[in-house]
């Protein structure tokens, strides 16, 4: 808080002290106003310093005060230090300036005043002058030029022209202080001189007169540094002075060390002729007599094309090598001359437009071997060359697709054919259609064959693409070699093969698949059932799972596959199957053994269980009646029972286990034990025990059967109960029925020796036969028939496809099948 009351007391304390600073410095004038002592000073609005135009007024008021700030109501007297003033009283005044510059206007009361400053600017410009120092100056020289404005009051001043609204002569030059000074001219050439000025809507300008200065050099006047050797040049001695002016003197002239004299056409003089000849820098050299020298190098350069010389070109090259086209071309001083542009033609040769341009040259690029006249012609003149043309040595192959591909990799698809143009390129890039043998050529995997083309000449093959995938065929020529990429993209559907199996049983079911393959062998996904099946080996069907045909015809048969485009194509394809007939229609000869077995075993043991069955029941039924019996006939003792006479037939024999070595026949009737009619212990008939499970292999062993009779039983029982005979009967020992080795024996294939068979020798020559058939045509290891080449009828000797795709001759013989040679 003190602070800023120390501070707004400084502020108005300000203009107090400078009051009394201005009326201190002011006691030492009079003033010629009404004394008055109380006045201790006096201030005047506006204070100054000011600024203003020497052709305006300004109103100005005085005040004057006492020693305590009191206003006072006292004359002031008004005086300036230019223009006039209009004295209003009351302290009031107006003042005109009229003169520019630093001018005072002083208000006073006795020894009392106080002084205004003002800077008096010039008023409105009215008009315009532009003049120079001097009218007549040297090329040494400078002159002053001034612009001059001026007020109404005569008031002038040099205004500050921007270098732009100058109009000057060619080789003046001006400077431009801006400070309130006139601009400096600096001459150039000699001569009458204008300058003029154009701004701010005031124009002006001035003459003067120009003449040469002191000459401070001397030189060699020419056109230029470069000339031709078949030029003549003049040249001149010149005086210059500072500012550039020149003049012609007399000199004497001389070239460097004399090498040129004879180039000069004199020694003396103010010009003289330079005859050119040699190229080469040459210095020529002045000297004006007075001291001053000088000297000029020109450079001569060749002169205009004379003569043409082809030495450098060799007379003898190969076809194939690079073989630039250059020429040296002479002036008439025998200098070597540039030639932009040679003009090459052949003008003899078996060749073809063999100049080819290249770059910024030209080549003889010859496609014909035998001697060649090259011509060249420049600015009228002619040279010729004769050349004799050779094979050239291929360093490296190309193989460039007819197809406007180039050298690019093709794609294709397979099957197809691409016609090949084969290069050979020299050491120098020259390219030249070769012929190279075909066994030189070289396929990836073997996709594909090379083959000289039908038509087209030197270079000219054609590829024939087989197999998928990125192929490259590789060719080579000596020590040159070439490759190139080919595309093979898969075909459409050609063929099909049906895989099934080589043989089957009738009667039984097999399946199979049908595989689609391109005109080249590639596989091609097909629909399994989209195929159309046509066999006489049975009905052929096709689900989820694929086919199966139904063997009811035995036989060797054909499967035949066959599809049908969309587009109208079809493709085919067939195979074989051996179908072994059987006993019965189905299963093959075993299992019909094996399944009649069973079925007699099974039907034979369902009657013993209903034969038991019964004879239990009948049993029970007789000792039943006896009881009653012997409870009637108390007193008569039952005689005594030595054996049941059943006919024959025993309580159930136990049930024959064969086995696959012997079958055990069943055992011989014996007398049981005595039973005594009242004993109670009786052994009672059971149900038979339950079938034991057979070897399937053991039914067909020799198998001894009981033979029951259950109608003799039934009545010998009767027969005996009734008449309480007891007889003593022993069944007779059946002997088992035999058979014979080249029965059983054959047809159950020894199977306790291991030994051949008839049915194993029967399908060892099935096999035999099926393998030695002739059908299609050759198999591979997987029984896949294989391709007739073109020109092969399919199942005849001839050429056909491998598994690789490489044509192999088979021939067929009833003995050996089909054999490759």
């Amino acid at each position: 808080m003190i602070r800023k009351a120390i501070l707004l007391t400084l502020i108005l304390l300000a203009p107090l002290s400078m009051v009394v600073s201005a009326d201190t410095s002011s006691r030492s004038h009079g003033c010629n106003a009404t004394v008055d002592t109380a006045v201790h000073h006096i201030t005047i609005t506006p204070s100054g310093p000011l600024s203003m135009p020497a052709d305006q007024a300004l109103n100005i008021t005085a005040t004057p005060y006492n020693s305590a700030g009191t206003e006072l109501n006292v004359p002031v007297e008004w005086s300036s230090s230019s223009g006039s003033l209009q004295n209003f009283g009351g302290g009031s005044a107006r003042w005109y300036p009229q003169t520019v510059g630093a001018q005072t206007v002083t208000a006073c009361n006795g020894e009392i005043e106080t002084i205004l400053n003002v800077n008096v600017q010039p008023g409105v410009p009215l008009t315009f002058e532009l003049s120079v120092s001097q009218e007549n100056v040297t090329a040494d020289e400078t002159l002053t030029l001034t612009p001059l404005l001026r007020d109404q009051f005569g008031n002038g001043w040099i205004p500050n022209i921007p270098f732009v609204n100058w109009d000057l002569p060619a080789g003046v030059d001006i400077s431009l202080p801006n400070d309130g000074t006139p601009p400096i001219l600096t001459p150039g050439p000699v001569g009458a001189m204008t300058v003029s000025v154009d701004w701010d809507g005031w124009t002006g300008s001035t003459s003067f007169n120009v003449s040469l200065g002191v000459a401070v050099s001397v030189f060699i006047q020419h056109v230029s540094d470069q000339v031709s050797s078949d030029d003549l040049v003049d040249l001149c001695a010149l005086y210059t002075d500072q500012r550039g002016n020149t003049w012609a003197t007399t000199a004497s002239w001389s070239t460097y060390a004399g090498l040129a004299d004879d180039a000069l056409s004199s020694f003396m003089g103010e010009c003289i002729v330079f005859d050119a000849g040699p190229i080469g820098d040459w210095t020529v050299e002045i000297d004006d007599q007075n001291g001053m020298t000088n000297s000029l190098t020109l450079s001569v350069e060749p002169g205009r094309l004379a003569q043409i010389i082809l030495d450098n070109l060799a007379t003898e090259i190969h076809i194939g090598d690079f073989y630039l086209l250059e020429a040296e071309g002479f002036d008439a001083a025998g200098n070597p001359v540039t030639v932009e542009g040679w003009n090459w033609t052949v003008t003899d040769g078996p060749s073809t437009e063999p100049i080819v341009p290249d770059g910024d040259g030209v080549t003889f690029v010859p496609d014909k071997v035998g001697q060649h006249t090259i011509q060249v012609m420049a600015a009228g003149r002619v040279q010729a060359i004769d050349v004799e043309v050779l094979s050239g040595v291929p360093v490296t192959l190309e193989i460039e697709v007819l197809d406007g591909l180039g050298t690019q990799s093709p794609v294709i698809v397979t099957g197809l054919s691409l016609d090949l143009l084969l290069y050979g390129v020299d050491e120098n890039g020259n390219r030249n259609p070769v012929d190279v043998p075909i066994e030189d050529w070289f396929i990836l995997n073997d996709f594909g064959t090379i083959e000289n083309a039908s038509a087209g000449g030197t270079g000219h093959y054609t590829f024939t693409s087989s197999g998928i995938g990125d192929v490259s065929i590789t060719v080579f020529l000596n020590q040159a070699q070439g490759i190139l990429i080919v595309q093979v993209l898969q075909g459409p559907l050609d063929y099909l093969e049906v895989i099934l199996p080589v043989e089957g049983n009738q009667g039984t079911t097999v399946n199979f698949e049908i595989t689609g393959f391109d005109i080249s062998g590639n596989p091609v996904d097909i629909h399994q059932c989209s195929a159309t099946i046509t066999t006489d080996a049975g009905e052929a069907e096709c689900d989820e799972n694929g086919w199966k045909i139904d063997l009811d015809t035995s036989g060797e048969l054909v499967v035949h596959a066959r599809i049908q485009s969309s587009e109208g194509t079809s493709a085919e394809g067939s195979d074989f199957i051996t179908v072994h007939p059987t006993w019965f229609g189905w299963g093959d000869n075993t299992q019909v053994i094996i399944g009649g077995s069973l079925l007699i075993i099974f039907f034979i043991s369902t009657i013993l269980i209903v034969l038991f069955k019964h004879l239990g029941s009948r049993i029970e039924e007789e000792i039943d009646m006896i009881k009653e019996e012997n409870e009637e006939e108390v007193d008569t003792p039952p005689p005594p029972l030595q054996h049941i006479d059943v006919g024959g037939v025993l309580p159930p024999p136990p049930l024959v286990q064969i086995s696959p070595q012997v079958a055990t026949p069943p055992p011989v009737a014996t007398v049981p034990t005595p039973i005594v009619a009242t004993s109670p212990a009786f052994p009672p008939i059971s149900t038979p025990a339950p079938i034991v499970p057979y070897d399937p292999f053991a039914a067909l062993q020799p198998v001894v059967e009981p033979e029951p009779e259950p109608e003799v039983v039934e009545e010998k029982i009767e027969e005996d109960w009734a008449t309480t005979e007891t007889e003593e009967m022993s069944e007779p020992e059946l002997e088992p029925p035999t058979q014979a080795d080249d029965e059983w024996g054959v047809m159950s294939g020894d199977w306790d020796d291991g030994g051949d068979t008839l049915t194993t020798s029967a399908a060892e020559f099935a096999q035999i036969q099926h393998e030695n058939r002739r059908g299609d045509g050759p198999r591979d290891t997987a029984e896949q028939t294989l391709r007739p080449l073109p020109g092969t009828v399919a199942g005849e000797d001839g050429w056909y496809f491998d598994r690789e795709g490489r044509p192999s001759h088979w021939v067929h013989t009833e003995d050996n099948g089909w054999a490759q040679e």
